[in-house]
């Protein structure tokens, strides 16, 4: 059973993964890479999802072990810290193969719980 704290975090990341698939709907890598308004926006968004993730108990990450939380908490850091070293093409690898998935995710998740 999720606490209402991890319940919380879930629909915050699923808020966060429907804005990058919102925004990158319809968008080309080199669209993406062009224009500083999408790349903030997504690297915004990815920055937060691993920022809540970062808040997940030890039991929640266990209980949840199908999606790469630790890696998801360190994209989140290299966004943050990345400072202009950024590698475009991993941020937009993230947000069209896997932020789907993580979304789908936490949404099976809060449907299990519910």
């Amino acid at each position: 059973m999720l606490t209402v704290k991890e319940k919380g975090i879930m629909f915050y990341i699923i808020k966060h993964c429907y804005r990058i698939e919102d925004k990158i709907k319809d968008v080309s890598f080199e669209k993406f890479v062009s224009d500083e308004d999408i790349k903030e926006i997504i690297s915004f968004n990815v920055l937060q999802i691993g920022e809540l993730a970062k808040n997940l108990s030890s039991d929640f990450l266990k209980q949840y072990p199908n999606m790469p939380w630790k890696d998801i908490k360190g994209m989140r850091d290299w966004v943050a810290h990345g400072y202009g070293t950024i590698d475009l093409e991993e941020v937009w690898n993230t947000a069209t193969n896997d932020i789907k998935p993580l979304r789908e995710y936490c949404e099976e998740i809060i449907g299990e719980n519910s």
